[in-house]
């Protein structure tokens, strides 16, 4: 797993907002890196690679990850407060002990996804599910 540091992180945030905008750049890829601990504070990670990333004890808050691929990444104890996780692929995500409130999960796939000791909304999770859409959320134990 590929440690990375603020700096770099910063260089590749700037090459997916490009990447974004048809202007060039790069998608954000962080399959299996270590982000933990860093700052994504309003960051636009829409459409992002994330699978098996470890962004446990980030600042996540304010941040886009619509579109965004984050099966089985970690996120504990993260401040993802205002994120927005719109049609994210979040299955077998850990957000153990995060903190997620005003969150935006709007058809997000949350299958088998860990929210024990979250701080989320209950509103944000009703909100997110259509009627008659059944959620399974991961067992603890």
């Amino acid at each position: 797993m590929n440690k990375y540091t603020q700096q770099a992180l910063d260089v590749m945030l700037d090459q997916h907002k490009l990447w974004l905008n048809n202007a060039g750049g790069q998608r954000l890829v962080l399959r299996n890196a270590d982000v933990s601990g860093l700052n994504f504070h309003g960051a636009d990670l829409r459409q992002a690679d994330l699978t098996r990333a470890n962004l446990n004890d980030a600042n996540v808050s304010h941040a886009d990850m619509s579109d965004a691929d984050m099966t089985f990444a970690s996120f504990r104890h993260a401040n993802l407060n205002d994120a927005i996780f719109q049609d994210a692929d979040m299955r077998n995500a850990d957000l153990s002990g995060a903190q997620m409130l005003s969150v935006n999960l709007l058809r997000a796939d949350l299958f088998r996804t860990d929210f024990s000791d979250a701080n989320v909304n209950q509103e944000a999770l009703h909100r997110m599910m259509p009627s008659g859409t059944i959620i399974t959320l991961r067992d603890p134990h």
